[in-house]
């Protein structure tokens, strides 16, 4: 009997501590729930509070840039809204007197009226932001066609209902919109510096049309085996004229090289004369005497300036002349009555014409040009160039140096 007590026992203790277990696991099931369940809650919050974030950052991103395309555009809300309001008074009008004229199509009425000008302005703000260069006034000419015409439907329609007066008010609110937007956005004011800046690049435009002009007139044709022929320009620096081109010295700028006479000249100043040459001639290369760059043409003063051009006349009229040189006070007649310059008889070296040259180059300061050295030294042409180029490459190497 007490074997099975104790066996009841037992088993009623075992059957407490499996229950108590039972309870153990349960309740941790549950906290291992309720744990699973505040963690997706707590993500699913993040989440929200992260998407909310970035919706708050792009509404504030959207309103900056808003707000910085209003501050840049502020003019083109601002007309474009009057022009808005412009047309929501003016289009209906023109609605109903197209209506009371044409009939149904009459509704189609606002598209000349008040449309038509803005198209033209749409095209001159297109044709000026993709081609630049290319010309308006056409376009300009079609939205003043097309303003006046609405100016003027609006102006009978209102005097023909209301009278002048709303006339008047009618066709002034037609054009406001389109007047402003060409005065305030198609053609902005621009600053001083913007206008000067435009009105160099209009007078370096004209200049070089010019230029160009004059070079394709003075262009030779070149024609080639094949039957094409092609513009061949002479290279160099040259002056623009009112009806051409001439060559300049420009300082800083290398002098243009020398040409087959001048070449031909140095060679007879340098006395070196080609066998072929001097042989026929009787010419001996090896005669000492220089030869001079005067001529016998220009020892004598043409009959009509003998009188006021003391400083010009004869051969070389150097600056500062030795005395010994200087002519007689009463001077002296050829045989035929004509006045001759004593200084012009009197042969200069080549030497004494490049040391008046280069004094009259100091004296200038500048690069000389063969025609003010043909003035002033009453030399021939091909001699002045001579000089120019070698007066104005010392010049140019005492610059450098």
């Amino acid at each position: 009997m007490s074997g099975w007590a104790e066996a009841r026992r037992a088993d009623r203790v075992a059957a407490r501590e499996q229950a108590r277990l039972d309870l153990d696991a349960a309740a941790a099931r549950q906290a291992a729930a309720r744990g699973q369940a505040d963690a997706r809650a707590a993500k699913q919050r993040a989440a929200r509070d992260a998407a909310r974030s970035r919706s708050r950052a792009r509404r504030a991103a959207a309103r900056r840039v808003l707000a910085g395309w209003l501050a840049a555009h502020t003019v083109e809300v601002l007309v474009y809204g009057l022009a808005l309001v412009c047309g929501a008074m003016a289009v209906p009008a023109m609605a109903v007197y197209g209506w009371h004229l044409y009939g149904l199509p009459g509704l189609l009425l606002p598209a000349v009226s008040e449309l038509g000008a803005w198209a033209f302005a749409g095209s001159v703000m297109v044709s000026r932001r993709r081609h630049p260069q290319r010309p308006v006034r056409w376009l300009l000419g079609g939205i003043a066609v097309f303003a006046a015409t609405g100016a003027a439907l609006n102006l009978a329609h209102g005097w023909s209902t209301r009278g002048p007066l709303a006339g008047a008010v009618m066709a002034v609110v037609s054009v406001a919109g389109i007047v402003a937007h060409q005065l305030a956005v198609a053609s902005p004011p621009r600053s001083r510096a913007e206008r000067t800046a435009a009105r160099h690049g209009r007078l370096v435009e004209r200049r070089l049309a010019r230029a160009r002009r004059a070079a394709v007139r003075r262009a030779v044709v070149e024609l080639s085996p094949d039957g094409t022929v092609r513009l061949v320009y002479p290279t160099g620096v040259y002056g623009s004229r009112r009806r051409g081109l001439a060559p300049a010295v420009a300082p800083g700028l290398p002098v243009d090289p020398a040409d087959g006479w001048d070449a031909g000249l140095s060679t007879l100043l340098s006395g070196q004369l080609p066998a072929a040459l001097a042989e026929p001639a009787g010419i001996s290369l090896s005669d000492p005497t220089p030869v001079h760059p005067t001529t016998e043409a220009d020892q004598h003063v043409s009959d009509g300036e003998s009188a006021g051009s003391a400083g010009r006349s004869g051969g070389v009229a150097v600056e500062d002349p030795p005395p010994s040189a200087q002519p007689p006070a009463s001077g002296k007649t050829s045989r035929g009555g004509r006045r001759v310059n004593p200084q012009a008889r009197r042969k200069l070296t080549a030497e004494e014409a490049l040391a008046a040259a280069r004094r009259y180059a100091r004296r200038k300061g500048r690069p000389v040009t063969a025609e003010e050295l043909r003035e002033r030294l009453g030399v021939g042409a091909v001699t002045a160039r001579r000089l120019r180029d070698k007066v104005n490459a010392e010049h140019a190497d005492g610059g450098a140096q």
